[in-house]
């Protein structure tokens, strides 16, 4: 079935988004470092980083197109509550784009002017420190 040339660049305008969705899976799942022995640890592990990078790339493409909208709307208050206390921010109201730069300082991110924006590494990283600080909380509450 031959494509209309608008449809071909409606799909060449994805590719940069799909480019994005692979750099983000693979830099931050490092999918090559894990060494994996079968072909079905590797199914199983893609199944399961894939969801992260789509919600990394969500996270990510909100916060740069809606900066200000209350990061409450995506993300959970008690994912907000730590961040803000391990950072020392002063408030839980966050904008979109205010937590993903607290995202990337958990990963090492300085945020001088020189630094651009965050690599997917950084913000991997970053919210892998969440994630564990969210499973510490929700294990301590629940066993007290």
């Amino acid at each position: 079935m031959l494509q209309t040339p608008v449809e071909q660049l409606d799909w060449y305008a994805t590719r940069w988004l799909i480019e994005e969705y692979h750099k983000c899976l693979k830099t931050g799942c490092a999918v090559e470092k894990r060494q994996l022995e079968s072909a079905y640890s590797l199914v199983t592990i893609l199944g399961f980083f894939a969801i992260v990078a789509v919600r990394l790339l969500q996270l990510r493409t909100f916060s740069r197109s809606h900066p200000q909208i209350p990061a409450q709307q995506f993300v959970p208050k008690q994912m907000l509550k730590i961040l803000v206390a391990r950072l020392g921010l002063l408030s839980e109201d966050l904008t979109l784009g205010e937590f993903w730069i607290a995202i990337a300082r958990l990963g090492s991110f300085i945020g001088r002017k020189s630094d651009g924006s965050p690599g997917w590494q950084t913000l991997w990283r970053g919210w892998n420190r969440l994630q564990d600080m969210c499973w510490g909380a929700n294990f301590a509450s629940s066993h007290v």
